[in-house]
């Protein structure tokens, strides 16, 4: 019997998934957790779409991983899954002495999975020594290394609460007696190394409360982030239009990013620009005026005046491409996207400073409670 081309199309995610995923039983699984000091452990089920798209990644995880990767099938025993501390599916426990110490809330990205591992098996705070000073700075996508006196217990104590609140997403360090302080530098001092991107940003004042809490949020977020659970309210309180970049895999998520780095680096100040793995976030595109399930596709989201302005279909991601875009919506020469069933009326597309009436979606955005009004960003 032949099997038409595109049900045997929707099959094949599931026959790697089968294939490829090396799953252990539940008797093994306690025994490696008994066993093992650290072990990531992924919990998943073969008829769910985001175990079938964590896949590759896991899988060029466990080929390059030190510390010990394992999966776990709840396909056929959901017992043992609540057992697992999977309260959705797929998802990433990080167990230390076979206790759980944290789930992994990142992106599903190979480096991004053993950068979590790495980080975890490190002090909150690291003491970083000259020899140590090189490979520090390149240990994960976001490193933050202290500058500060011993004397000084107050700005010690400041950055060690900030590292407390973060280290599950980055590394922090602190420089000893011997590292000699960057040029340019006053300690007490933060500097932030992002080597994905190739820059880093300093800090300097200890003098408000909260104003390192506020520095590590803004300093840490790459040039073209990944939108996460975690982070979308952090990225929406900076109160500057968000760009979204849908994309289903990984690889194609890699490509926007290399595709728009340009338009991004140039408007890193006043857009926050994120590509968007769309079944962590079902439901997003079509509130940006999207077609489910046609990629790339992109938006932005002017928080200002809370209107949404999808990107044209069939034009292409380019750094060029998007800018020109961009000036036009800027301009006003073209108008936001509606929601079905709202009429209303734009009287003010030009680059002008006082909004005047909004189209309220806001509520069905996920996180979205902010309006920040007075300030046209694009």
């Amino acid at each position: 019997m032949r099997v038409p081309c595109a049900r045997l199309l929707l099959c094949l995610p599931w026959c790697a998934l089968s294939s490829a995923w090396n799953h252990v039983s539940k008797a093994a699984l306690q025994e490696i957790l008994a066993s093992d000091d650290f072990v990531l452990v992924a919990s998943f089920r073969r008829d769910s779409e985001k175990s079938s798209a964590l896949q590759l990644e896991w899988d060029a995880a466990v080929a390059t991983a030190t510390e010990k990767l394992v999966s776990f099938d709840c396909s056929d025993d959901g017992v043992a899954c609540q057992e697992a501390d999977a309260a959705s599916i797929p998802e990433i426990h990080l167990f230390q002495d076979g206790k759980r110490i944290a789930r992994y809330n990142g992106p599903r990205r190979a480096a991004a999975l053993l950068h979590f591992v790495a980080r975890l098996k490190r002090p909150v705070v690291s003491e970083v020594t000259a020899d140590d000073l090189t490979g520090f700075k390149t240990a994960d996508e976001t490193v933050f290394l202290a500058f500060i006196d011993p004397a000084d217990e107050e700005a010690q104590r400041v950055y060690a609460d900030v590292a407390k609140r973060y280290y599950e997403e980055f590394t922090f360090g602190l420089a000893t007696s011997g590292v000699e302080t960057p040029a340019a530098v006053t300690p007490p001092a933060v500097v932030c190394y992002k080597p994905v991107d190739g820059d880093s940003v300093s800090f300097t004042s200890f003098d408000k409360p909260g104003e390192l809490d506020d520095w590590v949020k803004e300093a840490s977020r790459p040039v073209i982030g990944e939108l996460t659970t975690v982070n979308h309210q952090r990225l929406l309180d900076r109160g500057w239009s968000m760009v979204y970049l849908f994309a289903p895999t990984e690889a194609e998520r890699q490509e926007l990013r290399k595709a728009l780095y340009r338009f991004a680096k140039s408007y890193y100040g006043s857009l926050t620009s994120v590509v968007v793995d769309p079944l962590d976030f079902p439901g997003l595109m079509e509130k940006l005026g999207l077609e489910p399930g046609v990629y790339p596709a992109g938006a932005v989201h002017q928080l200002s005046k809370d209107r949404v302005y999808p990107y044209p279909k069939g034009k292409p991601y380019t750094s060029s491409a998007v800018q020109q875009w961009g000036l036009d919506v800027y301009q006003g020469r073209i108008k936001p996207w509606t929601p079905p069933g709202v009429t209303t009326s734009y009287e003010d597309l030009g680059p002008t400073v006082a909004a005047t009436r909004r189209v309220s979606i806001a509520s069905g955005f996920p996180g979205v409670n902010i309006r920040v009004a007075g300030r046209d960003e694009l």
